[in-house]
């Protein structure tokens, strides 16, 4: 793949050792850094100091003008839910950095709200807006600024829950949401150990401080689901690393949740038990506490994803993402965020087809509403490429070519 260089303090520099400490002079300095990932064309990325590390990120909405080979592409917002939320619900501010994002679930209940209004703003039924981020629209956009959803051979065997927690906390680091810093109200749980479990108590202690402050207050978790399990006419989720904290279902909300997610549970448990790695269930939840110390879960979304925490909505889906890390493909995940069901997405974006991206869509044409397709397919900047199981992913351009090619951008 080629070398990343960016122009910091007017030298060209590659990805490497002397690049943090110029990152730190240019961090110091304020001064913007470019990414040379295209002849002639400035690219401006902002940098951000995160766990004494100095990090350089694309301005939002410019992603798709790196070169495909370049680790800041992003595909075109108008190949997923992206496009219809960003400037709405997603609004960038270029000049801090800062991103505001605006909720369509509440994080406190009044106390006209005080008995949990489940499941309510994530209903299919109910048309799709880009004005208001539903919980799913919330795990996705999480997902995306964490760039969990782009995949290179050299992050296999690599992607932990260690590593998808941090890449969620750096994510929510530079988002706000309800006037309020995105870190104080989301709660994402650190990997347990044994030969910690206090200091982890402790720290989970304080992270949850808002929600124990109040029984009104809520908080977002995003973890993952380890078990399903009966209790007492309700039901009990059981997130892993955090077995001690029982988030509670009535049996209404139960009944609602295995109605609303039966399609998500179904791919997750045809996965079970499968042998070699393991598919997860992600699930982003409002929460509050009661009194007796136990979680209600309030709005919900849950997000199969694959081994490498690649999320997918089908198992024909699921089959393209493990075609394309087999065959140790460079790709980046399109995510539905607010749209429904039946509004095409592409499925991703392969990255490594040479100086075009190539789109590729799971879509049975015969089945298709023809016209938002139709506007998709028209759309500039990518290839696009229909996909059925059995057959081959669109070629990638060789890696002499592409070597060729990085040499003469420099």
């Amino acid at each position: 793949p080629m070398i990343q260089r960016y122009r910091v303090l007017g030298r060209s520099v590659a990805e490497g050792d002397e690049l943090q400490q110029l990152l730190a002079k240019a961090y110091a300095q304020k001064t913007q850094v470019l990414c040379e990932c295209r002849k002639g064309t400035d690219l401006p990325l902002y940098i951000s100091h995160r766990n004494d590390r100095y990090v350089l990120a694309r301005w939002p909405g410019s992603g798709a003008r790196h070169a495909t080979a370049c680790d800041h592409y992003e595909a075109p917002d108008y190949l997923t839910g992206m496009g219809q939320v960003r400037g709405a619900a997603i609004i960038d501010d270029e000049a801090s950095g800062e991103t505001s994002l605006k909720l369509g679930f509440p994080l406190s209940r009044g106390s006209a709200r005080l008995a949990p209004a489940a499941l309510t703003n994530d209903k299919p039924t109910v048309k799709s807006s880009g004005q208001k981020l539903s919980m799913r629209g919330l795990l996705h956009v999480l997902w995306d600024r964490a760039e969990l959803t782009h995949w290179h051979p050299k992050m296999a065997g690599k992607r932990t829950w260690f590593v998808v927690r941090r890449a969620l906390l750096e994510a929510a680091a530079s988002c706000r949401a309800k006037q309020e810093a995105l870190p104080h109200v989301l709660f994402v749980p650190e990997s347990f150990k044994v030969e910690e479990k206090e200091e982890i108590r402790a720290r989970r202690r304080a992270a949850l401080a808002r929600v124990y402050a109040s029984r009104d207050e809520m908080m977002v978790v995003v973890g993952e689901i380890k078990e399903i399990v009966p209790a007492h006419g309700a039901e009990r989720i059981v997130l892993r690393h955090v077995g001690d904290m029982p988030f509670v279902m009535d049996q209404d909300m139960a009944r609602r949740f295995h109605k609303r997610f039966a399609g998500e549970l179904a791919l997750w448990q045809a996965q079970h038990g499968a042998k070699g790695e393991q598919d997860h269930l992600v699930l982003a939840g409002s929460f509050a506490r009661r009194r007796e110390g136990t979680f209600d879960l309030i709005e919900v979304a849950l997000m199969p994803v694959s081994p490498e925490w690649l999320p997918y909505e089908t198992s024909d889906e699921r089959y393209l993402l493990a075609k394309a890390v087999a065959e140790k493909r460079r790709f980046v995940k399109g995510l539905r965020v607010n749209l429904d069901v039946d509004t095409p997405i592409a499925s991703l974006v392969l990255k490594d087809t040479g100086d075009e991206a190539c789109a590729v869509h799971i879509h049975d044409r015969d089945n298709e509403v023809a016209e938002p397709l139709d506007a998709l397919l028209a759309g500039q900047g990518v290839a696009h490429r229909f996909w059925k199981e059995g057959e081959p992913l669109p070629a990638r351009v060789s890696r002499a070519r592409r070597t060729w090619e990085a040499q003469a951008a420099v």
